[in-house]
């Protein structure tokens, strides 16, 4: 699970002990390890992290949780708004592991950074990309208790030795809660394409 480097500290690929932050990386092993395939699983992991249940305004027409105000859940480091982003950049979509290679945790202020920040920090998923180094296939199924279904496809191609490949991920997700109308049911599908003009790049 140990991971050697980070791009939270300044966007470039740094070495963690070279990084003036507190950084926590959760690689894709330890994601797949303990099936973590949402958010609200990844905080339990997390350090002085937890989900914004905006719990001093319990009303359901208050609460995000229950209205779901926004697509993408917000979380409190220290109890101050953290960012939670893709790429390092706001996501319109609830992030899901099916298409993910890592997280990083950023505790601490990030607006002096491109992309997005927050006093409280930043929660980042990187995107898989197509990789040129070879073809690979992963299928994966999961159930669980309330009605838990969930599939997964990913898989990369070379079209071009060292040169050109593509990649593709896909979920099928049917979850139910304990609650009455409680469900995180989801049908997704990402790509990517990698292309090198030359061998060196």
């Amino acid at each position: 699970y140990l991971a050697e480097n980070t791009l939270a500290g300044s966007r470039l690929n740094t070495s963690l002990r070279d990084t003036a932050g507190s950084v926590s990386v959760f690689t894709k092993e330890f994601l797949d390890d303990l099936a973590i395939t949402d958010i609200s699983e990844l905080v339990e992991y997390s350090v002085n992290s937890e989900m914004n249940t905006n719990a001093n305004q319990a009303g359901s027409g208050l609460n995000p949780v229950i209205n779901a105000q926004s697509l993408t859940p917000t979380m409190l480091v220290r109890g101050l708004d953290a960012s939670v982003g893709m790429d390092y950049f706001v996501s319109i979509m609830p992030l899901d592991t099916y298409r993910t290679t890592r997280f990083e945790d950023t505790r601490g202020p990030n607006s002096i950074l491109f992309g997005i920040g927050s006093p409280g920090g930043i929660l980042n998923q990187s995107s898989k990309v197509a990789t040129t180094r070879g073809d690979s296939a992963n299928l994966r199924y999961s159930f669980g208790s309330w009605d838990r279904n969930r599939r997964e496809i990913d898989a990369n191609k070379v079209l071009q030795k060292d040169r050109l490949a593509i990649s593709l991920a896909a979920v099928q997700q049917e979850n139910g809660g304990w609650r009455a109308f409680d469900f995180k049911d989801k049908k997704r599908i990402f790509g990517s394409i990698t292309y090198k003009p030359t061998r060196t790049l």
